[in-house]
């Protein structure tokens, strides 16, 4: 069942994202031409400044930093230099030597007002993160209207990320995360869920720098309502471990896996056993353009019967973004259009009666930046789901719209 709805995805995201393919080759063909001249002319500070440009706009930190090394050490007065160099290390996970170069840039006295405001934002970041602790999070609240009974509902989702540096040589960080969404668009709606989770654990670096492998056990405590098996309100708490690697600027990989026991808190006093486990890969051909698969597969059973009801799922999931500066002012910052599509299947035994249900949704979106970190956004999505009811399945769809604001922090 993923094959149709996943090659369509697989060709609209690549429709989406085909200019800014297009323009990433560009960028690469450019950069090589100016790197032939480099190799030509070494002492150029006109290439120097160009192949940096380039570089950083291919996320290739490391040859910007390499080359504003050596343009700096030529022109050690020259600050918008160091501030891009600066931006580079910070880029890379070296905040050290980032501020090092944003405190000599700043001292230096030379700095136009937009860099002396851009210096002051990445220096607080940077001693926010050099300081041993750091938050970082999403607030997003708006409103829902769907085409199946003309119902419409509020909607609030938030993240919050701190994490602790505990100081040790594998640059080992405790990461705490929370997270809450509610989501109801309608009385009638089949997209109705409300959820609330707390993880923590230690993350362990092998490498100390912006790549390379980080694993993460983790104990977690859930509280969610009308998820996709389960009706009703639940808790659970589970334990886990979480490995991503930043392979490099372009690919990253990262896999979940956890295990744990969810309750019902009404009358039923029903009890799940359960393990999950996600595996995903995220792919960035530019600096503005972003793509994600990934899949899920889980299993739940209920605890401590004889004749058991069993839930085991599989989902598939692929989400692309890209990001730009609109030719028009009429909002002021950069924009992001982006989407998805998810196929999934749950095969369910409840009262010994087996049987299988689908869902699939798409989704289209776009945000536009009011400020640095204000936004607005608005979103398209289709949503078809099986359901059963007195031992029928019934298919469902709908279409939802969602207006909303957001804060980034």
């Amino acid at each position: 069942m993923f094959r149709a709805p996943l090659l369509a995805g697989i060709a609209a995201l690549s429709f989406l994202g085909a200019p800014a393919l297009a323009q990433d080759a560009a960028l690469a063909a450019q950069r090589a031409a100016v790197f032939q001249q480099m190799l030509s002319d070494p002492a150029n500070r006109t290439l120097m400044r160009d192949y940096a440009r380039l570089s950083v706009q291919m996320r290739d930190f490391e040859a910007a930093a390499a080359t504003l090394e050596r343009l700096v050490d030529l022109e050690p007065t020259n600050s918008a230099a160091r501030v891009e160099l600066a931006i580079a290390y910070f880029a890379l996970g070296s905040y050290e030597v980032a501020e090092y170069h944003l405190a000599a840039a700043q001292a230096a006295g030379a700095l136009t007002p937009e860099q002396t405001a851009q210096v002051a934002r990445y220096r607080e970041e940077t001693q926010d993160r050099a300081d041993g602790s750091e938050f970082s999070g999403r607030v997003e609240a708006g409103y829902a209207w769907t085409d199946t009974a003309s119902d419409a509902g509020a909607f609030l989702n938030a993240t919050l990320d701190w994490r602790i540096d505990l100081g040790d040589a594998n640059a080992t960080q405790w990461v705490t995360e929370f997270g809450y969404s509610s989501f109801q668009p309608g009385d009638s709606s089949i997209n109705d869920r409300q959820n609330l989770r707390l993880r923590t654990g230690p993350e362990f670096r092998i490498a100390a720098d912006a790549y390379g492998p980080r694993v993460q056990p983790y104990v977690e405590l859930a509280w969610f309502r009308d998820d996709e098996t389960l009706n009703g309100d639940f808790r659970s708490w589970s334990v886990g471990a979480n490995y991503i690697n930043p392979i490099n600027e372009r690919v990253t990989i990262y896999a979940d896996f956890d295990i744990g026991r969810i309750y019902a808190l009404d009358t039923s006093g029903d009890e799940f056993d359960f393990h999950e486990f996600d595996l995903g890969v995220t792919y960035r051909p530019s600096r503005d353009l972003r793509f994600r698969l990934s899949t899920t597969l889980f299993e739940r059973t209920q605890a401590d019967d004889p004749t058991p009801d069993t839930f085991e799922g599989a989902s598939v999931r692929l989400s692309g973004q890209y990001a730009f500066d609109p030719s028009f002012q009429l909002l002021p910052n950069r924009w992001v259009a982006g989407g998805f599509i998810e196929a999934g299947q749950v095969d369910q035994v409840v009262a010994g009666t087996a049987t299988r249900l689908e869902q699939q949704r798409y989704a289209a979106f776009l945000r536009a930046f009011v400020y640095e970190d204000i936004y607005v956004e608005s979103t398209v999505a289709q949503v078809m789901e099986d359901s059963i009811s007195g031992g029928v399945t019934t298919p469902s769809e709908e279409m939802i719209f969602t207006l909303q604001i957001g804060w980034e922090f």
